[in-house]
């Protein structure tokens, strides 16, 4: 079966270095952030880790203690059930070093593939 990536936009903030976020920028395009979605009270089931390939909107790279919205494309369907519009989510590396909020589905958008 062929697997269908699932864009989202999504704002993000990034914990400074100082306060235990990421020591370095990550070049865009990274798939190295994890989005941990939290168990909700809409039926979601419990608490989710997903990968996903994060490109900031208007930066080359993720910097600790930035604030930027980005494009997330996730590769795991599943995306689908816990990124919906309005979504909170941690940023996570080993440990927490951002949150973020899914602001919109690029679907609705009128974004091509």
């Amino acid at each position: 079966a062929a697997v269908t990536a699932y864009r989202v936009r999504a704002t993000l903030s990034l914990t400074p270095t100082s306060e235990g976020g990421l020591a370095q920028p990550l070049p865009a395009g990274t798939r190295s952030l994890l989005l941990r979605f939290p168990a909700d009270d809409d039926g979601r089931p419990g608490e989710v880790t997903l990968g996903a390939v994060l490109t900031p909107r208007n930066a080359a790279e993720l910097t600790p203690g930035s604030d930027t919205d980005a494009d997330v494309l996730f590769w795991a369907d599943e995306a689908r059930i816990h990124a919906t519009a309005g979504a909170p989510f941690e940023l996570w590396y080993g440990r927490p070093v951002g949150h973020g909020t899914v602001t919109a589905l690029t679907d609705e958008l009128g974004a091509q593939p």
